[in-house]
């Protein structure tokens, strides 16, 4: 007798392992859209989001909703105010500074660790998408430059071949993402961008492990520069 429940078909034949999976598939949709509408903007900074609006606009149920909101929370991309509920949110620029100043530093490591430790396959991958990213026109297409530059990055995470650093980067990788849309929209910023890529990765081909962790640094610190400067902060960072 088989007594895995997963394998027990339901009423109209399908398995529970198979509802499962149809509820996680339903539950990621949910939470990728959401997540791309914030990070295009979309979803402004401070707007509220209810569940029940949420899921009547989407044509899902609230359960896949409220579970997308709170991976977006643990993301820091949505907070829940017991008062008001979930609304995106909103970063003052002393956390953009804070957030990217942490950026700064465990993409720096990683980019050291990496150096001596990343496969050939990596390097060539990490080649590929600095060539796409340097012919791609900056605005052309959004997304397709988000996910670019997030495949960059998370190959040299995982190339330090540390996983609890890998953790922390692409916690504060994720948290400083609706601060990145607007970073690309910035005149000059793309290709500048780009150029800064080019020296991170010229530096792991090379080798050289200090100047791959300088570079990566620097490129932190300039998106936060350059950030800040758009709303107005003044100081050095």
């Amino acid at each position: 007798m088989n007594t895995n429940d997963d394998a027990t078909p339901d009423g109209d034949g399908t398995t529970g392992a198979s509802i499962r999976h149809v509820y996680r598939s339903m539950q990621d949709i949910v939470f990728q859209t959401l997540r791309d509408e914030i990070l295009t903007g979309k979803l402004r900074p401070g707007r509220s989001l209810s569940t029940l609006s949420l899921a009547k606009r989407l044509g899902v149920s609230r359960t896949p909703v409220r579970e997308a909101l709170n991976r977006l929370i643990s993301i820091g991309l949505v907070e829940n105010a017991s008062y008001r509920g979930c609304s995106v949110r909103k970063l003052s620029v002393e956390e953009v500074v804070e957030v990217y100043y942490i950026r700064a530093a465990l993409a720096g490591v990683c980019a050291r660790l990496a150096t001596k430790r990343i496969t050939e396959a990596q390097k060539k991958k990490l080649i590929v998408l600095c060539e796409k990213m340097e012919k791609d026109r900056p605005g052309e297409d959004l997304k397709a430059m988000l996910h670019q530059n997030f495949e960059f990055h998370n190959i040299i995470f995982k190339a330090a071949h540390s996983p609890s650093i890998e953790a922390m980067a692409l916690q504060y990788y994720h948290q400083s993402e609706q601060f990145r849309v607007l970073s690309l929209e910035l005149p000059g910023r793309f290709e500048e961008a780009c150029r800064e890529h080019r020296g991170i990765l010229q530096a792991i081909l090379d080798g050289d492990a200090e100047r791959a962790e300088r570079c990566s640094r620097e490129h932190q610190l300039n998106t936060a520069r350059r950030i800040t400067k758009s709303l107005g902060y003044e100081d050095d960072i």
